[in-house]
């Protein structure tokens, strides 16, 4: 094999490349790592997003979840991305929101929840050149839209079913004899109820003598408000196994049923391991791939502006959460019946309906 050799002046130009790849750091969160080679769509825009969090980052769940996935565009796709946290009064959202849009820096916004749904549509059509990626709802027809709605019955359907299964074991320590399951949501607005109707419905396919407890924090921050509500299904209504869909507020249900030694279920990621052996599994709805897979579509030509996508069990939107922890403390009859359901709900010979 033969070598080249550099000439002086060779070496001094590649040493300054070497230089400014490793300095040239963004603003945009990737973390150092250097783009792909290729940040355009395919009509040869760059891709310039924004994430508004119409909440903080830190719940382990939700958002952050939604971050995970624009860190992974940023890395794997190169494009530019910046992450914005709204904070919790509702009150700013909107004109936080508009401050971004109408910036000029960004012309492509991802944000989510219905609670940002109404917003987002005023927006895209004051601002039409701009592109939105709106998750976790339905937005049709608005045509610089794009949305996505994860089949949270389904995956809710699997921890009912899940929940049931653990109320009823008589190999757990921490489950009682009385068929109670209880659930946590943020708040009474659709989405969450969809959870909620989920989560019953499979409980019923299990055992219809299993009964659903159900509270509501009344947001989706107030941890010691989500214990709070958890404390009391398990102490009077004697819940052994809690589900939360409450975001950061539901790390307060976590908590509880780990203090009282019984069980909970996490939501949208994988929280088992923030209370091993008491989180026994969690419903993921899979945010942080889906907003890959819409940056992945857009770079390619491909992302349908305009219409949106239900993503559910078939399309890897949502699923359960099986870890380690899932393997070392689920009884081995619980993950076999888990998996018969899977595959039944899979092949479509379980049908979930959605209270949407």
């Amino acid at each position: 094999m033969k070598t080249k050799k550099f000439s002086a002046l060779g070496v001094i130009f590649l040493s300054i490349a070497l230089l400014l790849s490793a300095c040239g750091g963004n603003t945009n969160n990737n973390g150092g790592n250097a783009p792909a080679p290729d940040n355009e769509s395919a009509g040869g825009e760059k891709i310039n997003a924004v994430y508004f969090v119409n909440s903080t980052l830190g719940d382990k769940s939700f958002f952050d979840s939604a971050e995970a996935g624009m860190q992974k565009a940023v890395k794997e796709l190169g494009i530019k991305a910046k992450t914005v946290e709204g904070g919790t009064n509702q009150a700013d959202w909107a004109a936080s929101l508009e401050s971004l849009v109408s910036s000029g820096s960004y012309n492509v916004v991802v944000v989510g929840t219905s609670q940002m749904k109404d917003i987002t549509i005023d927006l895209a059509e004051r601002y039409p050149d701009v592109k939105f990626i709106f998750f976790d709802d339905v937005i049709d027809g608005v045509p610089n839209i794009y949305s996505m709605l994860y089949s949270q019955s389904e995956g809710s359907f699997l921890v009912g079913a899940f929940g049931a299964l653990v109320t009823t074991s008589t190999e757990l320590k921490g489950a009682n004899p009385d068929k109670v399951i209880g659930f946590v949501g943020g708040m009474d607005i659709p989405i969450i109820n969809d959870f909620k109707s989920g989560y019953e419905q499979g409980a019923q396919y299990v055992d219809k003598d299993v009964k659903v407890v159900a509270s509501y924090v009344g947001d989706f921050s107030n941890a010691p408000k989500g214990k709070e509500l958890t404390m009391a299904q398990i102490n009077s209504q004697k819940a052994d196994i809690v589900f939360n869909v409450a975001s950061a507020a539901g790390l307060g249900t976590l908590e509880g049923a780990n203090e009282k030694g019984v069980y909970s279920i996490g939501v949208d990621g994988n929280q088992n391991p923030l209370y091993p052996g008491s989180v026994l599994t969690s419903m993921l709805k899979n945010v942080d791939q889906s907003i890959f897979r819409a940056f992945e579509l857009m770079q390619k030509g491909e992302l349908k502006l305009g219409t949106s996508e239900v993503l559910g069990m078939k399309e890897g939107g949502v699923g359960l959460s099986k870890d380690e922890l899932y393997e070392k403390h689920v009884p081995q009859a619980i993950k076999d019946k888990m998996v018969e359901i899977e595959d039944k709900l899979s092949k479509g010979e379980i049908t979930v309906k959605s209270s949407l």
